[in-house]
């Protein structure tokens, strides 16, 4: 199930991108690689942007949109290749270069800029990367289990705003007596973190980290209804297994200081030169 997902989930499980990057998913691709069921989001533009909040709010929403700029290593005709682009690929790598240092800065500036607990290295924000990766393959199955179940109650826990309210439509939209069974077959590889950033909010002590999951696994969503004999019988074109691969969005938010708990935001897909390029351009206007 997954692909493109801001809105996600939706390929695999026909749900429809609507936001700008958030994508589950798509079945035929969550921007990232193999296509198989899921929701998806468009190219990531976020109902809600970091631009948007003021100091005068008193919460942070929970959906704030993917973190401008946040850069996922391509694989295959993704990556410029080096013998055909030699000058392409070097500034790509270049590029991702600057993108790592800059994302270990963020989350050093924020570690250090939080309050003090104990010791001057015992802060509020704490950095634990080798928790990321097992947090993200928890919550992706857990996320699609509960989709499948119509679980709508354990979804609001476990996924940011936007991703919630797609779920939870697509849900609703169900045909009466409808069952859902949605079973993860295998991974095909290692999970792996891609992505790891922070970034402070325009309101005291509010603050985001954002992960990024490439999660490639086989799925299979299958969808039963009543027959004509009283049965339940599986939908044509449901149940059969799918290789996927899905950029999971982790996000966690800081409030007053206070850590919240890791939610689903969606999922992205991989960055080619032409996004670079792109992402140049608005800074210079």
């Amino acid at each position: 199930m997954a692909h493109c997902l801001r809105r996600p989930l939706f390929s695999a499980v026909g749900l429809s991108p609507s936001f700008s990057r958030r994508c589950f998913s798509q079945l035929p691709a969550l921007r990232a690689g193999p296509k198989a069921p899921q929701p998806s989001r468009p190219r990531q533009q976020a109902d809600r942007s970091i631009r948007v909040l003021s100091k005068g709010m008193q919460a942070v929403p929970s959906d704030i949109g993917l973190l401008d700029m946040t850069f996922i290593t391509p694989t295959g005709s993704n990556r410029p290749p080096l013998f055909k682009r030699p000058l392409a690929h070097l500034k790509y790598q270049w590029k991702r270069f600057a993108f790592r240092f800059r994302d270990q800065f963020s989350l050093i500036i924020l570690w250090y800029s939080s309050p003090k607990e104990k010791n001057w290295y015992r802060r509020s924000v704490k950095l634990s990367r080798s928790t990321l990766t097992p947090t993200a393959v928890a919550l992706h199955r857990q996320m699609y289990n509960s989709f499948a179940e119509g679980d709508v109650v354990a979804l609001r826990k476990i996924c940011a705003d936007g991703l919630y309210d797609s779920f939870r439509a697509r849900i609703g939209n169900r045909p009466r007596g409808e069952k859902v069974d949605w079973e993860l077959v295998d991974y095909n590889k290692r999970s792996k973190l891609i992505s790891n950033r922070a970034a402070r909010l325009p309101i005291e002590g509010a603050a985001v980290i954002q992960a990024v999951v490439r999660i490639a696994s086989r799925q299979k969503l299958t969808r039963w209804v009543k027959g004509k004999s009283g049965s339940m019988e599986v939908v044509p074109g449901s149940g059969k297994e799918k290789d996927v691969v899905e950029y999971v969005v982790l996000q966690r938010q800081y409030e007053g200081w206070r850590e919240g708990e890791w939610q689903v935001w969606g999922t992205t897909q991989e960055t080619t030169l032409d996004d670079v390029e792109e992402w140049e351009r608005k800074a210079l206007a």
